[in-house]
């Protein structure tokens, strides 16, 4: 007999297989890893650029913001005016930073002096504004006038600062003192970093640094940073060809968006819902299952595939800007964009390893036919391990040792199992064989349909029967009643003496398992009727048997010890049949059931209503029916 060790020499296909796969294996893990750390690491160069930038642009206005708000040109007045120290000031500022939108001043009197760029604003923007043609600064100043009102003077300035249009809006209903850059700063008292918002004047995306003012008058001074253009420049670092990026506030407002100009252009259309767009409107596409897997976490990573089949990993990260704002960048990267090359290495690989494996198929075929034989054998014996079939009289016979072994110990485990189906319903054990039912102690909460049966004056009869006969005839007794209890798809329980207990419904659900309990009690009556007819003709005393019926609510599951445990239910249902099964001898009947069995048979069986009863042990009435028969 050889060994499989020894067996394995002529197995040279099986070899040369599995040593192309583990080649073919170990270059996918390479490809793979090698394609993650090249996005991770084009991910970690765009996370840094994008954050950076955005980082730099905002503490250097912070920085600004805080220089002017304790500046003598700000501080020292509220009382503003066209020629104002303040507006050259302002002015230099916007010339240092061109990443600013503008910068202005709020005051506790309502005065308002903004400086804002207006050269690099597209058409609809200068409209908006009524920009003079030419101008490249606007002015915005507010005079609080003695009645209360708040009239705003703009005034267009030239490249060389020369003024070209002004602009006198009486109207203008703007209070800087309701605004939430002023309120809360001035309520914070220290500098701010807002959340991303559209701007009043010009519909586009900023983020305002304020800070309050430390001189004379009170007051905060702002400065907007304009986010178009920044989601502009995240978007050319994405990683990859097919990359994405989303940068977000806690809120959820977007930053930077692949189509982020055209959220705002929407919201711009629809003027009753001006506002940034949110990631908790993405619903749909990668990005959405991306949010999906990282919601509420700081950071996360993972992989996820799209609807055309691509493959992306994605990083989700938190940062802060300012001491009290915190954001969430999201980066996704295709796999396709970073794996072109290695795929065709991979790809050849694979062609050669299949021509060099073709080349042995056949010395493969004629040496693997013997083995298959007796794998198909053992094969053969397992499914009739999960049939709890009986098992085959010799085990599957092999010139190979180890399969020999296993063929014995299929043939040992078959018989173990259909062995231990005669003690523990069958139902059960293809559960346990299957793993659909847990070998933990514990159970858990169904409706089941609970059946008692129990055999009339049984104490007398095995008082004067001889132990031996007595055995014989209720092991007789009990085949007749569980045949018909399994035909139904009944659950035998446990045998108690010589009453038994059946339940539907469990382990495996039966839509229909109140008729099939009622169905299977008439069967069983049946059967017993002329088993006993037997009984009689041979001398033996007859087994008058009576039942109970009940369906409601039961714990089904392991009760026991973590050494020998058992596969049952426990509940008020259960006690409620068992009840049930003794009010036959109050009432002169052979099979009474509940209410609810009732009201969910009376379709199909014939019932005969009966009083209601206080049953043993229970707190509350119990109408009791008899089951007749089955309506014809």
């Amino acid at each position: 007999m050889l060994t499989f060790r020894t067996s394995l020499t002529f197995a040279v296909m099986a070899f040369i297989v599995a040593l192309a796969v583990l080649l073919i294996a170990i270059q996918v893990r390479a490809l793979r890893w090698a394609t993650k750390e090249a996005a991770s690491a084009y991910m970690d160069a765009t996370s840094s650029k994008a954050l950076g930038r955005l980082q730099t642009e905002i503490t250097a206005i912070a920085s600004l913001a805080h220089v002017l708000a304790t500046s003598s040109s700000v501080t020292d007045s509220n009382e503003r005016t066209e020629t104002g120290p303040a507006i050259p000031l302002f002015k230099a500022a916007l010339q240092e930073l061109p990443q600013m939108d503008s910068i202005y001043a709020g005051f506790e009197n309502g005065a308002w002096l903004q400086v804002r760029r207006i050269g690099d604003l597209n058409d609809e923007q200068r409209e908006r504004l009524r920009a003079t043609p030419g101008a490249t600064v606007a002015i915005n100043l507010i005079r609080p006038a003695q009645s209360g009102e708040l009239p705003v003077r703009r005034i267009f300035e030239d490249r060389q600062g020369n003024e070209v249009g002004q602009l006198d809006l009486w109207k203008y209903e703007y209070d800087a003192r309701k605004r939430p850059w002023y309120r809360e700063t001035m309520k914070a008292d220290r500098p701010l970093v807002s959340s991303p918002y559209l701007a009043f004047s010009i519909c586009a995306p900023v983020i305002t640094i304020s800070a309050p003012l430390r001189g004379k008058v009170p007051g905060v001074l702002a400065a907007d940073l304009k986010l178009d253009t920044f989601s502009d420049f995240v978007q050319a670092q994405r990683p990859g060809e097919h990359g994405i990026v989303l940068i977000f506030d806690s809120m959820g407002s977007l930053i930077a968006h692949p189509d982020f100009a055209q959220f705002v252009v929407d919201a711009m259309t629809h003027p009753s819902q001006q506002q940034l767009p949110n990631v908790k409107g993405i619903n749909t596409g990668v990005v959405a299952t991306a949010l999906r897997a990282s919601l509420g976490r700081d950071r996360y990573e993972g992989s996820i595939r799209d609807d055309r089949g691509r493959d992306y990993l994605f990083r989700m990260a938190k940062f802060t800007l300012g001491e009290q704002y915190t954001a969430n960048i999201l980066l996704l990267a295709a796999q396709d964009d970073f794996a072109q090359n290695v795929r065709s290495l991979q790809f050849t690989g694979l062609m050669l390893a299949t021509i060099a494996g073709a080349a042995f198929i056949p010395v493969v075929w004629i040496f693997g036919s013997g083995m298959s034989r007796a794998l198909k054998n053992i094969t053969a014996q397992a499914v009739k391990l999960q049939t709890l079939a009986a098992p085959d009289p010799s085990p599957v016979a092999s010139r190979i040792k180890e399969i020999q072994e296993l063929g014995g110990a299929m043939e040992l485990a078959q018989r173990a199992i259909w062995s231990f189906a005669h003690f523990i319903p069958k139902e059960i054990v293809r559960g346990i064989i299957d793993n659909s039912i847990s070998t933990e102690l514990g159970g858990v909460r169904e409706e089941i349909t609970v059946v008692f049966t129990d055999v009339r004056d049984f104490t007398s009869i095995a008082e004067s029967a001889d132990p031996d006969v007595l055995m014989h005839q209720m092991s007789r007794y009990f085949s007749v009643l569980t045949e018909a209890f399994l035909a139904e798809g009944g659950t035998v329980d446990k045998f108690i003496g010589d009453a038994v207990m059946v339940f539907w419904n469990a382990p495996n659900p039966q839509p229909n398992h109140v008729e099939r309990a009622c169905r299977a009690a008439l069967v069983g009556r049946a059967a017993c009727d002329r088993l006993n007819s037997q009984f009689e003709t041979e001398g033996l005393k007859p087994f008058f048997t009576r039942f109970g019926i009940h369906v409601g609510d039961a714990v089904v599951g392991n009760l026991g010890s973590t050494e020998r445990m058992n596969y049952t239910a426990l509940g008020n249902t259960v006690n409620l049949a068992a009840r049930l099964e003794g009010l036959n001898k109050q009432f002169g009947t052979n099979i009474l059931v509940s209410e609810g069995v009732y009201l969910r048979a009376q379709h199909c069986f014939q019932f005969r209503a009966l009083e209601s009863v206080l049953a043993k042990g229970m707190t509350k009435e119990t109408r009791v029916f008899e089951l007749v028969g089955a309506l014809t």
